[in-house]
């Protein structure tokens, strides 16, 4: 009966972590893919990374969705239990109420180390290539804004203009301005180049722009002076250094490893660890806590501990983020870290449990 039982509840449980975990998945993506979707329109990507950026962001983001789905999974798997009636015929029976905490903590469990190996393997890694993309996509957004006739700077020192473009990207009756080596006496030198026609690609290691230009002239010389070479030429490849870029904002910590983590005295980096740790042991705390608090009463709907579940998770993330910011800012003994975050979701959790007792005491008191 109890191995049945057991199985049963370890049943129920799964299903509605699994259920919420893919319903905040589906609401994640659906999020990313708009805002990415966006950037792509702009320019500013190209589309052919939309879809890598928006798995990339999905897997850097799952730690915070799988303790939200433990805590709602298990409350709603259990509060059927409770709703139907079944718990109430298994505690009559001689079933003990450790199957449903064995039960929640064998989904407990296998979710915190999923989280910890996204926290701590997946997600830096999946933050790495996503910084990476981003980076290529600003590197090469000048090429993806050309348009004809406007001048557009490629580089420090590199403009070009183009009278219109053909369907298979070919560039018609370009204008090509490019800053050249100071002469012997310190004058500026440029390099003016008219074609009929042009190609331009970016390497495979987008270090620079490569431009072929055909059937055009060549003019080299000094503004303001009368020694220019002009030359005559079937084809010209110029290339184009790509201008160094970096994100915005302060560096990303997101990315680090484990150990680049552990050896740093840096406050950003001592929180950036404390924040892992405290998404694997929030997966814990509120896997252990939805226990009790999915209990209900005669009568209760079945749902109607998950707006208390909300705002639980609610007040333990925002927690961990206004302990975060000021474990950054040094406002917090780095001996203390996170955990007094833990401490406080646990009193409060209790809290929660015990408010009902507390008030039938009060009631049979005053019966009394």
């Amino acid at each position: 009966m109890r191995g049945i039982f057991f199985r049963h509840v370890l049943r129920d449980i799964s299903i509605s972590t699994t259920a919420v975990a893919l319903v905040l998945l589906v609401i994640l993506v659906t999020y990313q893919l708009a805002f990415v979707l966006g950037r792509a329109a702009d320019g500013q990507i190209p589309a052919e990374i939309v879809l890598p950026l928006v798995g990339l962001s999905m897997r850097g983001n799952l730690t915070i969705i799988l303790p939200f789905a433990v805590l709602l999974g298990t409350i709603m798997g259990l509060g059927r239990l409770y709703h139907d009636s079944e718990m109430a015929a298994a505690l009559a029976c001689g079933v003990s109420v450790r199957t449903l905490y064995l039960a929640a903590a064998v989904v407990t469990l296998l979710t915190a180390l999923l989280g910890g190996w996204i926290g701590f393997i997946d997600g830096p890694h999946a933050s790495r290539r996503l910084a990476e993309l981003r980076t290529e996509a600003l590197r090469t957004a000048v090429t993806r804004g050309l348009a004809p006739g406007q001048f557009r700077a490629l580089a420090s020192g590199v403009t070009v203009n183009f009278r219109s473009v053909d369907t298979d990207g070919t560039l018609r009756e370009v204008f090509l301005q490019r800053d050249l080596p100071a002469a012997a006496g310190g004058h500026a030198r440029m390099q003016v180049v008219l074609a009929a026609r042009a190609y331009y690609s970016v390497s495979a290691d987008n270090d620079y722009y490569r431009i072929e230009l055909l059937d055009g002239e060549n003019y080299e010389g000094a503004p303001g002076s009368g020694d220019w070479r002009v030359t005559r030429f079937a084809q010209q490849t110029i290339r184009v250094p790509t201008p160094s870029t970096s994100l915005p904002g302060r560096p990303r910590v997101d990315a680090l490893t484990l150990h680049e983590l552990r050896i740093s005295s840096d406050p950003r980096l001592y929180a950036e660890l404390h924040w892992r740790v405290s998404w694997v042991l929030i997966t814990l705390v509120l896997g252990m806590l939805a226990v009790p608090l999915a209990r209900l009463r005669p009568r209760q709907g079945r749902h109607s501990r998950v707006v208390i579940a909300v705002l639980l998770f609610a007040v333990y993330a925002g927690l961990l983020s206004a302990g975060r910011t000021m474990l950054e800012r040094g406002d917090t003994p780095r001996p203390m870290g996170l955990w007094w975050v833990h401490t406080a979701a646990l009193a409060l959790g209790g809290g929660l449990l015990l408010l009902p007792r507390a008030s039938d005491w009060l009631v049979r008191r005053r019966v009394r």
